[in-house]
């Protein structure tokens, strides 16, 4: 809006006048707007119904022809549209957008349905109920934009409209004033004040009297001062004439209060007159004509002492009890009965006026204490903003009531949750409100006090039971689900402030950022069960020594009986799977999955255990459910990607890679689709889409993706460079990624020396679970299968569950030890590769080739573990004489990504390729082979076997022949 305002101040005159006389018409495009219709001409501009192409929803567009471009150079009128830019109430037109295209300044606002009051005025009074009602709801958006600073200016009846179901909306809230029409030429003859026409300063009393004037015409059928086009009547002495209501002389007392000349004498604001409609609307008996309605229990004028402010809100809490807003039986929820699903409601944040920015968390805490209910299916803020992200809005931090009603309705709930917390000294009080998303009914309004901040959990619980019952949950189920929120998370707001941070940042894959938030929180309560929680869970993905991580699970399991359900659950999986306890971790998450079916951070976590157990199905199936909810969520969607690569359905990988770089053409999906086009021998498009990660991004995980792509065409020194600075930096999670990384490339060179002592360096906790891979293919094929044995059955001991132990315990000889350990594996291609090994060191090869011709055939098939499966393979067909189909698979296996595995696989195939082409006769080509691994090794360990081995093999096969010499 600033921005805006600020190209207008500066623009030429013809731009704000006739530039859109050419282009409004039916079916013309703006933007991503095609307008529709006409709809009305206001003060500023000319309203077409429009649709949003983008969003697929009908809007309203309003042509912006602005006026006096000076007033736009007033700071305090800039600052008033900016904030009524953001005003947010149910009285209120909501607006979208504000923008500028070739043709000028446009709004864009909430389609209405229905008529201006205006046009509902024809000269004859409306009903008293009624026209108290209009002026209750004006009043109620005065009220709101009155306490945010913001006054209209031009309340009259073309800026108020009622729309087809009875609701009232105010229009163009101090945004025609904004746009250069001021006083006069802005305002409505017969509805400005005194002030306005003597062109003296204006406040919200200047409100207060249009809406005096409103009520007056609505009750007695014409204005006050009738056909005072020069304000001369209105801003002379006399009073207004008398308004005399049958039967309800208040109502009258009130008008005359309102229209009173001096504005001292006047109503505060819009609070203070709402306060009065409200007591007016209440006393039904006393109205001629007037229906029982329920009353609306309102906030007292904010701008009174806050002693009388203290008073009148603990006379409403020793009264007890609280009003329905327009409440039916009919409009309420019905609730879920045994079998029947759950009622799905939503939870805005709190709006919090507090002044203390502890208390910005508090819609964590409701939404907490709601989940315990049996009957409602509450959206978690993650998924709200999950939902909000599927609509095209990107980067929220806080979730109002126009992105609530849009999150509601989106989702189907049946209630949106609005509630705000005020301050008045050491009294505070909070204000619940449930709102029908559909119908912008409001279902009933809740509200709570207490003295002192510690009786802000209390009153959340309160307030959380209550909406429980309103929604039809039994008070029995209430109590028998109840969890104290205070317990459940924490009693320190400056706790769980640190906590709702460090979850947003979770949320954003920010986790160095959001461990930060956590340590805070435990810093300020030590005690903060969900906080340990999470820094033990996300310590095992970014570097935390194991003692911290399991220090945190005890805490947090030491707490857990005071937390939710669902928390609980998760906190317990994650220490059996701490323990080692991989079935009963498994377990507990199936049980979380079943009661949080909708919990994408639940479907995530229990698909993340099957996933790194190796058991990519039934991971791929729920990290598949978890982007139903959320499909653009980067950690599930490299999951999926990755587990798609692992099962080797490469072409779906690449498929899925290319969507989401179309959806979200961030580092990750690059990244993602890189890596698919490596597992599909595409490398210099996978360098090509790595590079374009790594500038989208920057970090550790697309800098290793491009130090892989340049590994697979030996340019390792580029992938070197790329990676050391990164390896000796401070960041201990992406120093640890790195140093494998380098590692890796050191060891395609033959540097294994300096590769294993990186890998040492490590701590302990921080080494990778491929890392024994490339250690114990370098002792067996270099030094001895008893060194690798040893090695691998202290692997053993050590708890691993690598899925690669039982296969080279094979390899050494170890058959009941490998055997033992296989039990443990499921189907699959970890399973047909040890079975296959195991076969070969019995002595059957044929058995050994038919295990592993699936790999052999579709060397993509396998994922992690095709690239070993294929040197097998490659090993096996050699020793039976099967030249040919050992260097196909040899030749297979140099085509495909493998990491760590693969730099010690890799040079040592040109090695085997050379010796089967020499066999088969074909010494110039095996010349070739040697030559190109002579080369590659040319910075290698002095000491090195295989470097050893190809020199000898090299001098066998032409001495003096070939540029491989050295």
């Amino acid at each position: 809006m600033s921005a805006l305002l600020g190209e207008l101040a500066r623009a030429p005159d013809v731009e704000l006048g006739s530039a859109w006389d050419h282009v409004l018409r039916p079916g013309a495009v703006v933007g991503r707007f095609e307008l529709v219709r006409e709809i009305g001409r206001g003060g500023f501009g000319v309203v077409y119904e429009a649709r949003d192409r983008e969003l697929g929803r009908s809007v309203a567009f309003k042509a912006v022809r602005a006026g006096e471009r000076a007033s736009l150079q007033e700071e305090r009128l800039l600052r008033e549209a900016e904030a009524a830019a953001r005003l947010s109430h149910p009285n209120i037109v909501t607006l979208f957008d504000a923008g500028r295209c070739e043709h000028g300044p446009y709004l864009v606002l909430e389609l209405l349905r229905g008529e201006t009051l205006a046009a509902r005025l024809s000269g004859e009074p409306l009903a008293p109920r009624d026209a108290l009602r209009i002026a209750s709801e004006v009043a109620s958006a005065l009220e709101h934009a009155h306490a945010r600073g913001v006054v209209h200016r031009d309340l009259a009846p073309g800026n108020v409209f009622v729309c087809d179901d009875g609701r009232v909306k105010v229009l163009d809230f101090g945004l025609s004033h904004a746009f250069g029409r001021r006083r006069i030429s802005g305002g409505t003859p017969g509805y400005m004040a005194p002030e306005q026409w003597r062109g003296a300063p204006e406040d919200e009393r200047t409100d207060v009297y249009a809406l005096g004037v409103l009520l007056y015409r609505m009750l007695a059928g014409a204005l006050p001062f009738p056909d005072d086009e020069d304000g001369v009547a209105t801003a002379g002495p006399k009073p207004a004439p008398a308004l005399r209501v049958p039967g309800a002389p208040a109502i009258g007392a009130l008008v005359a209060r309102m229209l009173a000349k001096d504005p001292v004498d006047r109503p505060r604001d819009g609070a203070e007159v709402a306060a009065a409609l409200d007591a007016l609307r209440s006393e039904p008996g006393r109205t001629p004509g007037a229906a029982p309605t329920p009353a609306r229990r309102r906030r007292r004028p904010a701008r009174r002492r806050w002693i009388a402010a203290a008073v009148a809100l603990l006379a409403l809490a020793l009264v007890g009890g609280v009003l329905a807003l327009r409440a039916r039986e009919a409009a309420s929820p019905p609730a879920a009965g045994a079998g029947e699903a759950r009622v799905t409601i939503a939870v805005a944040d709190f709006e919090n006026l507090t002044g203390e920015p502890e208390l910005g968390g508090l819609s964590g805490m409701l939404i907490t204490s709601l989940e315990q209910s049996r009957r409602l299916s509450v959206l978690t803020r993650v998924r709200m903003l999950d939902i909000l992200r599927q609509l095209g809005r990107e980067k929220v931090t806080a979730v109002d009531e126009p992105l609530g009603r849009e999150v509601a309705r989106s989702a189907g709930a049946r209630a949106l949750v609005l509630a705000s917390i005020r301050r008045f000294d050491e009294l505070y009080a909070i204000e619940l409100k449930a709102l029908d998303p559909l119908t912008s009914e409001y279902l009933f309004t809740l509200k709570e006090t207490g003295r002192g901040k510690a009786s802000v959990p209390p009153m959340i619980d309160r307030l959380s039971e209550e909406t429980r019952q309103r929604l039809r949950e039994s008070p029995a189920e209430v109590i028998a689900s109840r969890v104290l929120v205070a317990s459940a998370t924490t009693a320190s707001f400056e706790a769980y402030a640190h906590f709702f941070r460090g979850e947003q940042a979770m949320d954003g894959t920010r986790y160095e950022e959001a461990l930060r938030e956590y340590r805070v929180a435990l810093d300020v309560d030590p005690e903060f069960a969900l906080a340990n929680y999470r820094i033990a869970y996300l310590g095992e993905f970014t570097g935390l020594d194991s003692a911290t991580r399991r220090a945190a699970i005890e805490a947090a399991v030491r707490g857990a009986g005071r937390v939710p359900e669902k928390e609980r659950l998760l906190i317990e999986a994650w220490k059996a799977h701490v323990d080692g306890d991989q079935a009963r971790a498994h377990d507990l998450y199936a049980r979380a999955v079943e009661a949080y079916p909708q919990d994408k951070e639940v479907l995530y976590m229990a698909a993340d255990l099957h996933f790194h157990d190796g058991e990519l199905t039934p991971a791929l199936a729920l990290f598949e459910r978890a982007l139903a909810l959320d499909p653009t969520w980067e950690p599930a969607l490299m999951h999926v990607t990755d587990a798609l690569g692992k099962l080797g359905r490469v072409d779906e990988m690449l498929a899925r890679s290319r969507r989401w770089v179309e959806k979200v053409p961030g580092g990750a999906s690059y990244r993602s689709l890189a890596l698919a086009e490596m597992l599909a021998g595409s490398v210099e498009d996978a360098e090509r889409n790595a590079r374009r990660a790594l500038e989208l991004d920057g970090n550790v995980f697309s800098r290793v993706a491009l130090a892989e792509a340049l590994q697979l065409e030996e340019r390792y020194g580029e992938a070197e460079a790329l990676v050391r600075p990164i390896a000796e930096g401070a960041n201990p999670s992406d120093r640890t990624k790195a140093t494998v990384a380098l590692a890796t490339t050191l060891a395609y060179q033959g540097r294994r020396r300096a590769a294993l002592e990186l890998l040492d360096g490590l701590p302990s906790h921080a080494r990778p679970p491929t890392e024994p891979t490339v250690r114990l293919l370098h002792l067996l094929g270099e030094e001895s299968p008893e060194a690798a044995r040893a090695e691998a059955e202290r692997l053993v001991a050590s708890g691993s569950r690598w899925d690669g132990l039982p296969t080279v315990l094979a390899l050494t000889g170890a058959s009941e030890a490998a055997a033992a350990q296989a039990r443990a594996l499921q189907p699959g291609p970890a399973r047909a590769l040890y079975e296959a090994v195991a076969a070969w060191r019995g002595g059957d090869r044929q058995r050994a080739l038919e295990l592993l011709r699936p790999l052999l055939d579709d060397p993509r098939r396998g994922g992690d573990l095709a690239a070993g499966a294929t040197w097998i393979g490659a090993t096996v067909a050699f020793e039976a004489g099967r030249d040919e189909a050992a260097i196909a698979a040899l030749r297979a296996l140099r085509r495909m990504p493998g990491g760590m595995p693969r730099s010690w696989m890799y040079p040592r195939s040109f090695y085997l390729e050379a010796l089967a082409l020499d066999r088969l006769g074909q010494r110039a080509r095996a010349r070739e082979s040697v030559d190109h691994l002579v080369k590659l090794l040319r910075d290698a360990d002095p000491d090195l076997p295989l470097l050893a081995e190809a020199k000898a093999l090299r001098r066998r096969i032409g001495e003096g022949e070939g540029p491989g010499r050295r």
